[in-house]
C-alpha cells in the first residue's frame, strides 16, 4: 500500500483516498487592519462521497510579513475563531468550525520555518462543507497555511445533519445568567437519525471583580432536556504543560476553556440515550450565576451545535486513534523524544463493547512487540495505553515507528482502514554513565515549590531531591548504568522557576530571581540546559549508552 504523510499524523492510507484541500499558504498576503482575519473561497467537494474522517491541519509561523505588529509573531494573546457561511435559502448560515488563542508572541520560537502545527477533527461537519463556501480564519499576527483533509471511508457512524443550537457570539456574562439571551428553544430531532451529540465551544474573557471574571474563574455550565438538568461541568482549563514554552506572557497559568497557542476547548455531549428520533425537545443552556461584585461584566465566547448521526457502521472495529509517544508531533513535545514507554489511544468505533486486542508495534526494520490489551470500551470510548518497552538497541536513529490493532475481541475487524498509525521517533539526548545536575534555586520562598526524579521506564528512582531553600546552588553527581532514563523537575504552582516580570510596576519586591536547572559533564562542560520559564515540569528522557 502507498503511504502518504498527512502532516506529522502519518497515517497509512492510498493517495487516492484522501482529497487536499490548500486555500492558503505562507505565501498568501498576511491580511491588513487591525486583528483581521484571512477571507477566501474554498472549493469544498460536491461529491456525495462518504469520508471516514475530515482533518483541518493549521500551522502558524513566526514571520516580519505579518501586517499585525512590529513582531514576527503577535505580541498578545488574540482569540479567533473559523467560520463558513452556508447557504440556507435566499441567504446564509455562519457555522464555526472551532476557536484558537495565539501565543504571547514576544521573543516566540514556533519551530522556524516549519511553524507549528494544530489539527482539528472536524468530521461532524461533513453535512455543510460542500461546494464554494466563504471561510474567515486565522488573522494577521503570524502567517498561516492551512490545508483540509477529506480523507474517504466509512466513518463509525454518519453524520446526518448539524445545525446551530445558539449560534457564535460573544456573550455578556450578565445577560448569560439572567437568561435574557441564551433562551429555552424547541428543536424537532430528526426522525432520521438514531444518534444526537451537543458541540460546545465556550472560552472566558475579560478581567472584571475581584477573580477578574472571566479569564481566570471557574464557572458551572448547564445542557437542560426537557427541563432536566442532564449535563453539567465546568470551564476550564489546566496551561501548565502547554508545548508552547516559553513564551512572552503569563502563559502556564489555568483559564476558562482556553490556553495562548491552543486549541478552545472543545465539549461534546451524547444525547442519544436520553432523546428519541422525531421528538419534539425543549433545550436550554445555563451557567452558575453572578455575584454583585462586577463580574457581570466579564464575557464568554461560545458556539452550541446539534450533530445528528446514523446507526454504528461497524459491530466491531477497534481503532488506533493517536501516537502519543514516541512521535514528532508538536502537541507532544513536552514527552518526546522518548525511549521508554510507548504510548497510544485507541477507541472502539464498533457497536459492540471492544474487551480485548492486540497491539503490534516497533520500528522499521526491527522485530515488533506484542501487547494484549484486555479492558470494556463503549462505542466511541477510548482509552491511552501504555505498551512495555521497546528494545533500547532500537534508537540507533531517528526512524518510524508503527502500531497496528489486530483480531478485536478475537475475531476479525469490519474496518481494516483505522488499524495502523505511524509516526517518527526521534533518538533521545546521550549522556555519558557520570555527570552532574546543578539547580539553582529561585527566591521569594518558590524554591519549595520544586523537587525532581531520575527514574527508570519501570518507575524506579535513582535520584531524587526536594525540600529546597531560596536562592541556592545543589549539586548532584549522577551514576548510571546503560539504559533509558527520564528526569522530571515540577513546580507545585505551574509558574516555573522564572522571575515575576509582570509585578515590575505594581509589585517589584515580588518579581524575585530566576532559577537554572542544568547537567554537566564531569569536567563542567554543559550537556543540557533548560529555560526557567517552563509552567508545571521540566521532563527529558536520555540514554545512557
Amino acid at each position: 500500500m502507498l503511504k502518504l504523510i498527512i502532516s506529522t499524523l502519518f497515517i497509512t492510507i492510498s493517495f487516492s483516498d484522501t482529497l487536499t484541500i490548500h486555500p492558503i499558504t505562507f505565501k498568501t498576503s498576511s491580511p491588513n487592519g487591525w486583528n483581521a482575519q484571512y477571507k477566501t473561497i474554498v472549493p469544498f467537494p460536491n461529491s456525495n462521497e462518504q469520508w471516514s474522517k475530515i482533518l483541518m491541519v493549521q500551522t502558524l509561523k513566526c514571520d516580519s510579513l505579518t501586517a499585525g505588529d512590529k513582531y514576527p509573531c503577535g505580541e498578545w494573546d488574540y482569540i479567533w475563531s473559523i467560520f463558513v457561511d452556508v447557504p440556507n435559502g435566499d441567504t446564509t448560515e455562519q457555522f464555526c468550525l472551532g476557536s484558537f488563542v495565539t501565543p504571547y508572541g514576544k521573543r516566540l520560537e514556533l519551530n522556524g520555518e516549519n511553524g507549528w502545527e494544530w489539527i482539528y477533527d472536524i468530521s461532524e461537519y461533513a453535512p455543510i462543507l460542500n461546494g464554494d463556501l466563504n471561510l474567515t480564519v486565522g488573522n494577521n499576527q503570524e502567517l498561516l497555511d492551512l490545508k483540509f483533509h477529506f480523507i474517504s471511508g466509512v466513518p463509525p457512524r454518519d453524520v446526518i445533519a448539524i445545525e446551530n443550537i445558539y449560534q457564535h457570539e460573544n456573550y455578556k456574562y450578565e445577560f448569560l445568567a439572567d437568561d435574557s439571551l441564551l433562551k429555552e428553544r424547541e428543536i424537532i430531532l430528526n426522525s432520521k437519525a438514531e444518534g444526537f451529540q451537543i458541540k460546545s465551544i465556550i472560552s472566558g474573557h475579560g478581567h472584571e471583580g475581584p477573580r477578574n471574571c472571566c479569564e481566570w474563574d471557574s464557572k458551572t455550565h448547564t445542557w437542560f432536556i426537557d427541563g432536566w438538568q442532564l449535563f453539567r461541568w465546568n470551564v476550564w482549563t489546566d496551561c501548565g504543560n502547554n508545548p508552547i514554552y516559553p513564551q512572552g506572557g503569563t502563559w502556564p497559568f489555568d483559564r476558562a476553556g482556553w490556553c495562548p497557542g491552543a486549541i478552545v476547548d472543545e465539549k461534546l455531549f451524547e444525547l442519544t440515550p436520553f432523546v428519541t428520533p422525531g421528538d419534539t425537545i425543549s433545550i436550554d443552556y445555563g451557567i452558575q450565576n453572578y455575584y454583585d461584585d462586577g463580574e457581570k461584566e466579564g464575557t464568554f465566547r461560545m458556539t452550541h451545535q446539534l450533530i445528528s448521526y446514523g446507526p454504528p457502521n461497524f459491530l466491531l472495529d477497534a481503532e488506533i486513534v493517536d501516537i502519543i509517544s514516541p512521535s514528532s508531533q508538536d502537541k507532544y513535545s513536552r514527552i518526546n523524544p522518548n525511549c521508554g514507554n510507548p504510548k497510544i489511544i485507541i477507541q472502539n468505533s464498533g457497536k459492540f463493547n471492544l474487551k480485548m486486542i492486540d497491539v503490534i508495534y516497533g520500528f522499521d526494520g526491527k522485530r515488533k512487540s506484542f501487547y494484549s490489551w484486555i479492558g470494556n470500551l463503549g462505542f466511541l470510548e477510548r482509552d491511552t495505553l501504555d505498551l512495555p518497552i521497546v528494545s533500547l538497541n532500537y534508537f540507533e536513529k531517528n526512524t518510524q515507528f508503527s502500531v497496528e490493532l489486530r483480531s478485536p475481541n478475537g475475531t476479525g475487524d469490519e474496518n481494516l482502514k483505522n488499524n495502523k498509525l505511524e509516526s517518527i521517533a526521534e533518538k533521545p539526548i546521550v549522556f555519558p554513565a557520570s555527570f552532574q545536575l546543578k539547580i539553582n534555586t529561585n527566591n521569594i520562598n518558590r524554591a519549595r515549590e520544586n523537587s525532581f526524579t531520575i527514574s527508570n521506564g519501570d518507575g524506579k528512582i535513582y535520584y531524587s531531591g526536594d525540600q529546597y531553600k531560596d536562592d541556592t546552588e545543589y549539586n548532584y553527581d549522577i551514576n548510571l548504568e546503560k539504559g533509558c532514563y527520564q528526569f522530571l523537575f515540577t513546580d507545585k504552582l505551574e509558574d516555573g522557576i522564572s522571575l515575576h516580570w509582570w509585578y515590575r510596576n505594581s509589585n517589584p519586591e515580588k518579581i524575585g530571581i530566576n532559577g537554572s536547572v542544568e547537567f554537566l559533564s564531569i569536567n563542567g562542560e554543559e550537556l543540557y540546559t533548560f529555560k526557567p520559564d517552563f509552567g508545571q515540569e521540566l521532563r527529558l528522557n536520555f540514554v545512557v549508552e
